[in-house]
C-alpha cells in the first residue's frame, strides 16, 4: 500500500503491546504496517508499550478526524529519529530522553557506565570504575588517607589496604545518602521525566509527539480520553449495539501500579471507589505547564461526596487537594507517564486517596499519599484487556522476549492450533559462571512475580495464535539506554516483520473474503467458551439446589428480600424484581443442563484447559 492509503473503514483490530523501556523501538514500524490494513479500535499497553499505545491512539484519532495517515507516517520515522545524534553531549536522542535530576546525576552516570557489558565481571568492573569517576570525592579522600599511611608506615601493604578500604567506605557512605535521601526526595527515581538540560526529556518529548500524531499543536488542548471516545468512524454500519450503550470510538487503556495500595490500576479510572486527588505543586513537577493548566482547569476542589459527609474527611482536612479530572477530560500524557514510571529509573507519580482504614467515628479520617509506579510491575503484557468471549475482530499482541539459543528466528507467530503452547523458560541455571547463575536466579524471581499471569495467558488457546513474539539480544532494548543507531534500526525492522507475520495470517488476500488465521481464531474461541460453560455451569446448578445443608435456599431469600432490604440494595425488592431473579435462576439451571447434554457430543480438548473466573475491577 502507499503511505497515504488507509484500510476499509469497517475493518478493525485491537493491539496490546508489552513494556520493556527501550524495547519500545520495536513498535513504531509494526504499528505503521498494521495501520495500512486495519483501523485501530482498542489499544493497550504498559510502560514502553503505553508510550506506543498513546501514539497509536493519537495517530488513529487524526486519521478518524481528517482521513490523514500523517500520524502513522511520523510513527514510522521514530526509530530513525531516536537513533540520530543530538548536539547535546553527542549522544543519541534515545539516551538524551533519560535525564537525571541534578541530585541523582552521579548515580545515573554509574548506571550508564554499566551498559553494554554482556559479562557479569565486565559489568562489575564498569560499575566500579563508574563509582571511582563519579564519586571522585571518595577517591581523593582515599588517596589522601593512603598518602598519610605511607608517610607514617612506609608499608605498601598498609597503604594499599587503607586506599581500598577508605574508598569503599566513603563511596558506600555517599551512595547510601544518594539513595536514601536524594532518590527518595526525587520520589524514588533517578529521572523525573522532565527536561534538565537543553535537550527535551521524555515527558515533554512524548507530549509533543502525541500532539503531533493527533494533528494538534503544542498550544492546543492536550489530547484526552474523551477526544478518543468521541472520534468519528465507529460503530460501523454492520455493527448494531444495544440502546444506551456507551460507545468508545477509540478505546485506549494503560496499566499503572499503585504501590501504596499494592495493586494495579487501569487508566482511565472507571471505578468510582478509586477516586484520587492531587496537590498542584506535587503533580506539576512531572508534567509540562500546558498539561498541568488543563488538569487544574478541569479539576474540582475536594469536597465530601453527597450522602457520605459523615464518612469522608472534612473540607478542612482536604484543603489543597483537587479531584483528578473525570476520564473524558483526563490527558493521555498523564496516563502514559503514570504507566511508564520504571522503578528507580523514573520518579513515581504522587496522588492522594482517602484512608478508609481510619475509623470515621474518631473524626480523624484523612488522606494518604499514593505512589504510582510502572504498570509493568503488575502486568507487563495485559493481553486480556479487550477480550470478549467471542471476538468481533482480532486482538493482536506484540510480545518481547529474550533470544533463544536454540532458535535462529527472531520473530515467531504460531501458524496452527498445535503450535505455541510450550512453556517459556528462565534458563539461569545453565550459566557456566556461578555468579551469573545467582544473578539469573534473582532475576528469575522478579520476572516470575511480575510476569507469571501474562506468561500463562499467552499460552492459552485463542490467545497464543494472535501474539507475535519478537526476540531481542542482550544488548537490545530493556535498560540499554544508549543503543547505537544500527541496533535501533535492527530492532524496529524486527517489529515491522512482526506486523507482516500478523497480516499474512489474518488479512484476507485481494480475492478472498476470509483468512485461515482469523477463521481458526474465531473457531477456537467459540469452542473455548463452550468448554468453560461446560466446566462452570454444573456447579451453579448444584449450588442452586434448595436442599443445600446449613443454608437458606435462594427462593426463600428472594421472598425475604420483598420485605427486608437485601445487601447491595437501597430498598426491598419489588415483586417484578423478585420474579425476574427466580426466572434467571431457572434459566441458568436449564442452560446448564442443555450445555452438559450437548457438550457430550464434542471431543474438543483445549491445550491448556481454560478457566472462567470472577475478579474485581482494576
Amino acid at each position: 500500500m502507499s503511505d497515504q492509503e488507509s484500510p476499509l473503514s469497517d475493518k478493525f483490530c485491537d493491539l496490546v503491546m508489552k513494556g520493556g523501556i527501550t524495547s519500545g523501538v520495536v513498535y513504531p514500524k509494526a504499528i505503521d504496517e498494521l495501520a495500512h490494513e486495519y483501523m485501530f479500535k482498542n489499544i493497550g499497553g504498559t510502560s514502553a508499550g503505553a508510550i506506543a499505545a498513546s501514539l497509536t491512539a493519537a495517530a488513529e484519532y487524526q486519521r478518524r478526524s481528517s482521513g490523514s495517515m500523517s500520524g502513522f507516517i511520523q510513527l514510522a520515522k521514530l526509530p530513525e529519529e531516536l537513533g540520530a545524534t543530538t548536539s547535546e553531549k553527542n549522544q543519541s536522542l534515545l539516551l538524551s530522553l533519560f535525564q537525571p535530576h541534578p541530585s541523582t546525576k552521579r548515580l545515573f552516570n554509574v548506571l550508564i557506565s554499566a551498559l553494554n557489558n554482556s559479562s557479569t565481571y565486565g559489568r562489575i568492573g564498569s560499575i566500579f570504575l563508574g563509582f571511582l569517576r563519579n564519586y571522585w570525592v571518595a577517591t581523593i579522600i582515599g588517596l589522601v588517607v593512603s598518602a598519610a599511611i605511607w608517610k607514617i608506615t612506609f608499608s605498601l601493604v598498609a597503604t594499599g589496604l587503607s586506599l581500598f578500604v577508605t574508598i569503599i567506605v566513603f563511596i558506600a557512605y555517599f551512595l547510601y545518602r544518594d539513595i536514601t535521601q536524594k532518590m527518595v526526595a526525587n520520589n524514588y527515581g533517578l529521572c523525573s521525566g522532565m527536561t534538565m538540560n537543553k535537550q527535551e526529556a521524555l515527558t515533554p518529548w512524548l507530549h509533543r509527539k502525541i500532539q503531533e500524531a493527533a494533528g494538534r499543536n503544542l498550544d492546543d488542548a492536550p489530547l484526552t480520553f474523551g477526544d478518543l471516545w468521541k472520534a468519528p468512524g465507529f460503530p460501523p454500519a454492520w455493527l448494531v449495539l444495544p440502546k444506551q450503550s456507551m460507545v468508545r470510538s477509540i478505546n485506549l487503556v494503560m496499566y499503572t501500579t499503585n504501590l501504596s495500595h499494592g495493586r494495579p490500576y487501569v487508566l482511565p479510572f472507571d471505578d468510582p471507589t478509586s477516586q484520587l486527588y492531587f496537590r498542584e505543586k506535587e503533580l506539576a513537577k512531572y508534567l509540562p505547564d500546558s498539561v498541568m493548566d488543563w488538569i487544574k482547569t478541569h479539576a474540582k476542589s475536594y469536597a465530601p461526596r453527597p450522602g457520605r459527609e459523615k464518612f469522608d474527611p472534612s473540607l478542612a482536612t482536604g484543603a489543597g487537594l483537587f479531584e483528578l479530572p473525570p476520564p473524558e477530560n483526563f490527558p493521555i500524557l498523564l496516563a502514559a507517564r503514570m504507566s511508564l514510571s520504571f522503578p528507580l529509573l523514573f520518579s513515581t507519580i504522587p496522588l492522594w486517596a482517602i484512608d478508609y482504614d481510619t475509623d470515621y467515628k474518631s473524626g480523624k479520617r484523612g488522606f494518604q499519599r499514593c505512589q504510582f509506579s510502572d504498570g509493568g510491575i503488575s502486568s507487563n503484557f495485559p493481553m486480556h484487556l479487550f477480550d470478549g468471549l467471542i471476538p468481533l475482530w482480532p486482538t493482536f499482541g506484540i510480545q518481547l522476549e529474550p533470544k533463544l539459543r536454540s532458535r535462529t528466528n527472531m520473530v515467531y507467530l504460531p501458524q496452527s492450533y498445535e503450535e505455541g503452547y510450550g512453556e517459556r523458560w528462565e534458563r539461569f541455571d545453565e550459566n557456566q559462571n556461578s555468579s551469573s547463575r545467582f544473578g539469573g536466579f534473582l532475576a528469575a524471581i522478579v520476572n516470575t512475580m511480575q510476569n507469571w499471569n501474562d506468561t500463562a495467558l499467552s499460552r492459552m488457546p485463542g490467545v497464543r495464535d494472535r501474539v507475535v513474539r519478537v526476540r531481542l539480544n542482550k544488548n537490545e532494548g530493556g535498560m540499554n539506554l544508549n543503543m547505537p543507531n544500527d541496533l535501533i534500526d535492527a530492532v524496529s525492522a524486527r517489529g515491522q516483520d512482526a506486523a507482516k507475520y500478523l497480516i499474512e495470517r489474518f488479512v484476507p488476500k485481494a480475492s478472498a473474503t476470509s483468512t485461515e488465521g482469523w477463521d481458526e481464531q474465531r473457531w477456537v474461541r467459540l469452542r473455548v467458551l463452550i468448554r468453560m460453560f461446560e466446566k462452570q455451569l454444573p456447579p451453579i446448578k448444584i449450588a442452586s439446589n434448595p436442599n443445600v445443608p446449613h443454608a437458606k435456599d435462594f427462593e426463600s431469600m428472594i421472598n425475604d428480600a420483598l420485605v427486608n432490604t437485601p445487601p447491595g440494595y437501597s430498598q426491598p425488592l419489588s415483586v417484578a424484581e423478585a420474579d425476574a431473579l427466580k426466572d434467571i435462576i431457572r434459566c441458568m439451571i436449564n442452560f446448564s443442563d442443555d450445555v452438559r447434554v450437548q457438550a457430550n457430543q464434542f471431543h474438543f480438548q483445549p491445550i491448556p484447559e481454560p478457566e472462567l473466573r470472577v475478579r474485581p475491577p482494576l
